[in-house]
């Protein structure tokens, strides 16, 4: 029971944690659709962009692996939280509430990537545009150097006097 105590306690801690993290997931999708919003490929600040993923990366890993001590520490202490709810009921509150607040980060964070994946491929579509419509001119351009190519010399002289 005293076991079952400190890692509740572990887990309680770890649940804080994990909040802290995903409040700081929140900023991160924020400042990376600030780089992004409303802007054309060339606008955007990539280095930036990049180093905001990195440490998104960084503070997933560090989630999963909450994640993973707690269901740990949760299997330990699972029968004993079922056994004595009475006497765990404020902990098991406390959890509830945190696990509550945590999807609801989680879901805003998720709502988020994909506005943010939106907007890029929105960027990058409108840069593949820009591309295509690069290639066809220059397609355009090399199709009237090549047909003036083949113009030949004598069908040019048909307008000269060729008594010289």
């Amino acid at each position: 029971m005293a076991d079952s105590k400190k890692y509740i306690a572990i887990m309680l801690e770890s649940l804080h944690k994990k909040e802290a993290l995903l409040d700081l997931l929140l900023l991160k999708n924020e400042a990376q659709a600030a780089c992004i919003r409303n802007k054309e490929y060339d606008d955007v600040k990539w280095a930036s962009f990049h180093v905001l993923m990195a440490e998104k990366q960084s503070a997933i890993d560090r989630l999963n692996k909450l994640d993973d001590g707690f269901e740990t520490l949760y299997a330990r202490v699972r029968e004993e939280l079922q056994e004595n709810k009475a006497e765990y009921e404020e902990e098991i509150r406390l959890m509830q509430e945190l696990i509550t607040r945590i999807t609801d980060k989680g879901v805003a964070i998720c709502t988020g990537e994909e506005n943010n994946r939106r907007m890029i491929e929105k960027i990058l579509g409108n840069t593949r545009k820009e591309i295509r419509q690069v290639r066809k001119s220059l397609q355009v351009a090399s199709s009237y150097y090549k047909s003036m190519r083949k113009i030949s010399p004598e069908s040019t002289s048909q307008f000269m006097d060729k008594k010289k």
